[in-house]
């Protein structure tokens, strides 16, 4: 009936009213609810051999099992067998990460967990993107673009199977899904006065769309990726689109996990409904910490996300992905949930001279305070006369001279992280080499993967990723 526009309107509408009602519930009454669910998932865990292999028995609680991470998964998604999963093999999809982190990791998935999350979380996700703080803004028939990574990736996998389970009934996806990374580039700029809302990454929207319209359009409702850089362009943005773009949680673990913030811009809150999430404090003075219930996170805080699906086998996965706590609630929305911001990645650092561990975030903080402006960046180690170097391959917005970014990044590493400044002082060098690349680099790369990296590995990325890139900025 929802392929019949009058009745898709009535339900739209209704819809509209009740989307964030299981989101109005207290935390406490979500946990007790989550309990259940988990519950008949570790009935079914303790009969399959990944069940097993945890220590899944009857009785047993989620605080005993021991945290896993993906080589836990792997022998059994390489080779998988009917004993080892909880549902029919047939009803599993693969997907893979963009490999952004290192190597490429593949899953095996339920569908039936996609077209959940997809149902349960995307859908309301997509009317946050549609608010303009006082009402939803989505009307039936409405263009919705989308340029993200096409399936295996779990953003495409998702769409895909929506589209094929009949789960868009109240707007189009536009343009064909399957069309090549630059035809959808071109698709906007030729069409987007017929564009009511987007989903596209930062780098897209910044680089390769704003600079050649060169004048404001308007959306209805922005969904962006990659919500650290985006605040670096947030006013741009706005002033582009006519509305604050919105961002959430997607990964291959999670899935579709968490509704964008409409109070708190580029903020989200987790769906209770996708998984139990657990918080491990990210401290260095403290170290490695129990890990605690997401009714124990304090804002201001950064942590560590532990991840419990409660319709796969994923139990107790370390994302290895932080987040800052920056508010408790939502008042738009009616939510007294946690609402995060992406933080950083935490599995990757550049050591050098085994005087000091740098990460991305560390890179990433002290590029702003020194205010360079740049578009993107990635940053490895180099070795000259025996000394290593942090070496950032800068792309910048805006020009700025290497000498007066060496000078202002160094001091502030040096004021950031003590190890650092130790370092300079102990061997009398300055550890930092600057290369700047011409504007375009980064999305003539992203361009050869097809589109479909929605983050750039800002640490240690691999070499032929590498080598990609400096061919792409015509370096030789």
């Amino acid at each position: 009936m929802l392929k019949i526009p009058t009745f898709a309107k009535i339900a739209l509408k209704r819809y509209k009213k009740n989307a964030f009602k299981p989101f109005e519930i207290s935390l406490e009454t979500s946990m007790r609810e989550q309990q259940k669910l988990l519950e008949k998932k570790l009935d079914m865990m303790k009969n399959v051999e990944i069940g097993r292999r945890l220590g899944v028995h009857q009785g047993v609680e989620l605080q005993e099992l021991p945290i896993t991470d993906y080589n836990f998964y792997k022998p059994f998604f390489d080779n998988p067998s009917q004993e080892a999963f909880m549902y029919p093999l047939d009803e599993y999809v693969k997907t893979k990460t963009s490999g952004t982190m290192g190597t490429e990791k593949w899953y095996l998935t339920p569908k039936n967990a996609i077209l959940k999350a997809f149902k349960e979380t995307g859908l309301p996700l997509l009317l946050s993107v549609f608010h303009d703080g006082e009402k939803i803004t989505l009307e039936y028939g409405a263009n919705f673009y989308v340029n993200t990574g096409p399936a295996p990736y779990m953003s495409g996998t998702a769409l895909s199977l929506g589209v094929q389970k009949g789960q868009i009934p109240f707007f189009k996806v536009v343009p064909n899904m399957n069309l090549p990374f630059k035809d959808k580039l071109q698709y906007f700029i030729l069409n987007y006065d017929m564009i009511d809302g987007a989903l596209l990454s930062t780098h897209i929207l910044v680089s390769q769309i704003m600079p050649i319209l060169e004048k404001p359009i308007q959306l209805k409702g922005l969904f962006i990726t990659e919500g650290p850089v985006a605040e670096n362009y947030m006013n741009d943005i706005i002033k582009f689109a006519g509305i604050t773009p919105r961002t959430t949680y997607v990964s291959t673990e999670t899935h579709i996990s968490a509704v964008a913030s409409v109070q708190h811009p580029l903020g989200f809150f987790f769906d209770w409904r996708r998984g139990i999430f657990e918080f491990i404090l990210v401290d260095e003075k403290e170290g490695r910490e129990t890990p605690i219930p997401i009714s124990e996170v304090k804002v201001r805080n950064v942590y560590r996300l532990l991840f419990t699906s409660l319709d796969s086998e994923l139990t107790r996965i370390d994302t290895k992905d932080a987040f800052k706590c920056i508010a408790k609630g939502d008042d738009v929305l009616n939510v007294d949930f946690p609402v995060f911001k992406v933080h950083s990645r935490l599995d990757n650092t550049i050591s050098l001279q085994n005087f000091t561990r740098i990460d991305e975030d560390e890179v990433t903080a002290a590029l702003r305070d020194a205010k360079v402006p740049f578009y993107e960046f990635t940053a490895r180690v180099e070795v000259e006369d025996a000394l290593e170097y942090l070496a950032l391959y800068i792309e910048l917005f805006k020009a700025m001279k290497v000498e007066n970014i060496r000078d202002t990044v160094q001091k502030q590493l040096c004021a950031k992280d003590k190890d650092y400044r130790y370092l300079t002082d102990c061997y009398d060098y300055v550890p930092l080499k600057i290369h700047l690349l011409p504007r375009g680099s980064f999305d003539k790369y992203m361009e050869f993967k097809g589109g479909a990296i929605e983050k750039v590995n800002r640490i240690n990325m691999r070499p032929e990723d590498f080598k990609r890139l400096i061919e792409s900025a015509g370096i030789e």
